[in-house]
């Protein structure tokens, strides 16, 4: 839920109580006025009455049987008010009443008591309160509803730096603007201090970012190429000592497994920091049409495969574009017909299918000497084969998050096959002839 819209809600939870209390409250205190005014008028006319019994014995006044009743009483009663219900015959239904009895002492006449009850219908005065809580209620729903309008317009306008703030970072990339003059991105700042403090501290951390890159990027390029000559010379060395004689069977042998272990050496360099470069986003996209790129190596590898006593196979849709770089795109389909030509028994068939929508390669072998789920992590590699980098499928994984693409591996284990998958994010497929080739 968005911050905005958890703000509103917070606003309206607080403001249903308020209004349920507001009501309330609004309607105990009209009722309560109602009720004091009335009271005060019941107090005025038994005053009225009163005078007139202590002048004269008799109260002068015309009687309304609905409003005033005088009886004989016993007994003295103090005023006492008191909330009733009676029957209004002009209305002809039960109203609710406020009353007021009292008894008074007639003049002239010691002892003889009258007890007066006065009545007063409160029934228009209670409505008159209902429709005044429903006003009130109704204009504070409207007041709530229009300041929660304005309340989220303003808050949208306050907010609107922060929100551009996060547009940039949504689309920062520090390698594109590595290349562009390796000027860090600048992020805007705005009226408010807490946003100008926020923007300051983003482009800090831009910068810091920005020459970190560039170092990383520079100790890449320097280790590709001073690591490169002292191999090379290593490896030039080593043959000259082959072509010098006698050497003995033992020499030899030694030579010989030194300049295998700089030839891996060499292909670990070469993996690592193609990895490095990758992670550095440091390969230019492009519209590529791979359909070439992986018909070009497979017939590479068909001689490959020959040389195994593989049957090799294909079926190619032609003009499958993607969005990556091309030389990303041959290591990545490279690394897996190579996968496969490696680790398949002889005289087993690889198939390889590429559509608009994902390149698929499978080929028997036996199982995984390692749990699936790390097929893809770095120097994971079967012990029969300690020439290995382990890097390769690593490379491959690499390549297709960096494009958007998913990569899975499953185990046939009721066909012995080992099954790889490159599902594109977005195919454009031109042409759906395909063709095999076995």
């Amino acid at each position: 839920m968005k911050l905005l819209h958890k703000m509103m809600l917070n606003l309206v939870l607080v403001a249903i109580p308020v209004a349920i209390g507001g009501v309330w409250l609004f309607y105990t205190m009209i009722h309560a006025g109602i009720q004091y005014e009335v009271d005060e008028q019941l107090s005025s006319d038994l005053l009225t009455m009163r005078q007139q019994f202590q002048r004269s014995g008799q109260y002068i006044g015309r009687i309304n049987p609905f409003r005033v009743e005088i009886d004989s009483a016993s007994l003295p009663i103090p005023a006492t008010f008191a909330d009733t219900t009676e029957f209004d015959p002009r209305e002809n239904e039960v109203v609710p009443v406020r009353r007021l009895v009292v008894t008074v002492q007639a003049s002239g006449k010691p002892g003889r008591l009258y007890r007066i009850s006065i009545r007063q219908p409160v029934g228009e005065f209670n409505e008159i309160a209902r429709l005044l809580s429903i006003g009130v209620t109704l204009t504070f729903l409207v007041l709530v509803v229009v300041l929660m309008a304005l309340n989220g317009w303003l808050i949208r306008r306050l907010w609107q730096p922060f929100y551009q703030l996060i547009d940039q970072l949504r689309h920062y990339r520090l390698e594109i603007r590595s290349n562009s003059e390796h000027q860090p991105v600048s992020f805007s700042g705005s009226t408010t201090d807490e946003f100008n403090q926020l923007s300051a501290a983003l482009n800090t951390m831009s910068r810091n970012l920005q020459e970190q890159f560039m170092t990383q990027r520079q100790f890449t390029d320097n280790a590709a190429h001073e690591m490169q000559t002292p191999l090379a010379i290593l490896s030039h060395e080593l043959e000259n000592l082959l072509s010098i004689e006698p050497l003995s069977m033992e020499q030899m042998t030694g030579i010989e497994r030194a300049q295998d272990s700089i030839r891996r050496l060499v292909r670990l360099n070469k993996s690592l920091l193609l990895l490095t470069r990758i992670e550095n986003h440091q390969f230019a996209d492009e519209q590529v049409n791979i359909s070439p790129i992986v018909d070009e190596l497979a017939r590479v590898y068909h001689d490959f495969a020959n040389h195994h006593e593989l049957k090799w196979e294909y079926n190619l849709a032609p003009d499958v574009y993607q969005t990556m770089n091309p030389y990303l795109a041959e290591v990545l389909f490279s690394n897996l017909m190579q996968n496969a030509v490696r680790y398949s028994e002889p005289n087993a068939k690889v198939e390889m299918t590429l559509t608009p929508s994902y390149f698929q390669i499978q080929n028997p072998g036996t199982p995984l000497p390692f749990p699936s789920h790390q097929v893809f992590d770095r120097f994971i590699k079967n012990p029969a084969f300690p020439d290995s980098t382990g890097l390769g499928l690593a490379l491959v994984q690499q390549i297709a998050q960096l494009h958007g693409m998913r990569v899975n591996y499953d185990y046939l284990a009721n066909t012995q096959i080992h099954l790889f998958r490159v599902d594109f994010p977005k195919a454009n497929l031109l042409s759906t002839n395909g063709y095999t080739i076995t």
